[in-house]
């Protein structure tokens, strides 16, 4: 599975250095954040022009103002920035450019209902049927937008990764407002679904990959009931899916969790003999990563 996830990751590199969601595609700060954090991960000297390249296109994509947009197309900064903070972060000549991006994150929030409709919310029969609180906010997917599931546990991995070199109590205040969102997220049965937990008083349903990346950025709290919870329904959903991206998130999370990984690896080699990944390069590098023995790079 390395060797060939290796392979199809180097061949795949576009001309200016980045990768594209899939192969032709123009790069993005997305895939080539990943690939990029798959590639450190192997610490192997043969892949380092390869990842040199990769790097110099992330930095130069880096706002003025320490975001990254998803592509080089476009000029806001997005929810990419915390993959791309992530990714630089273990360089050292990286590392400002890293901690400039964790300080655009520490001010971005997801957007509340405000004063006045929270309050109406609160008292009304919606509120008893979907069952969220409007007042937390943790990161969207696009700047000042309703708060995910997805952006919001990025955004938790990327700061927790730099909170020593953030302000302290901003960071740390940061950092619990987004651990609640999730929190206040779970589905019944364990895991995450991507935004909320029910719609119109009806129970939505975990996702593998979601409720894996979720528990993930939760692992300082592996013990709580939320999450031993969710570690089950993980287990459950995970022995009926054939997705590749779901096994490697879910594969990452049981690793961070001291779980033995070897039959969900051998899964995993079996989809990309089938599938291929469809030729995803977030798939086949987030594949990478959850074959590598003893990597770090989620780890807190």
């Amino acid at each position: 599975m390395i060797e060939v996830a290796v392979d199809f990751l180097i061949e795949t590199q576009n001309a200016d250095g980045g990768w594209g969601t899939v192969v032709g595609k123009h790069s993005n700060a997305e895939a080539t954040a990943f690939t990029i954090l798959s590639l450190a991960a192997l610490k192997e000297e043969t892949h380092r022009d390869g990842l040199s390249r990769a790097v110099a296109w992330l930095a130069d994509r880096q706002n003025p103002d320490g975001s990254w947009p998803l592509t080089a197309a476009l000029k806001d900064g997005s929810w990419a920035t915390a993959l791309a903070v992530l990714s630089l972060a273990a360089f050292e000549k990286q590392r400002a450019r890293a901690v400039r991006g964790a300080d655009w994150l520490l001010s971005q929030k997801g957007s509340g209902l405000g004063l006045l409709n929270s309050l109406l919310y609160r008292f009304s029969s919606q509120q008893q049927k979907d069952r969220l609180n409007p007042d937390l906010k943790g990161w969207s997917w696009t700047p000042g937008t309703f708060s995910w599931v997805e952006p919001t546990a990025y955004a938790l991995l990327a700061l927790k990764k730099l909170r020593a070199f953030l302000p302290a109590q901003q960071v740390e205040d940061r950092i619990r407002q987004g651990e609640l969102l999730l929190y206040d997220r779970v589905c019944e049965e364990g895991g995450w679904n991507y935004g909320n937990t029910k719609i119109l008083g009806a129970n939505l349903w975990p996702y593998p990959d979601t409720t894996a990346l979720a528990l993930i950025a939760l692992e300082e709290h592996r013990t709580r009931e939320a999450n031993q919870r969710s570690l089950e329904a993980l287990r459950r959903m995970l022995a009926q899916t054939q997705s590749g991206l779901a096994l490697s998130w879910s594969i990452l999370c049981f690793t961070l969790y001291g779980e033995d990984v070897s039959r969900w690896r051998q899964l995993l080699a079996e989809c990309q003999k089938k599938t291929g990944f469809l030729g995803e390069t977030k798939t086949m590098a987030l594949a990478l990563l959850a074959s590598v023995d003893n990597y770090t790079v989620f780890k807190v």
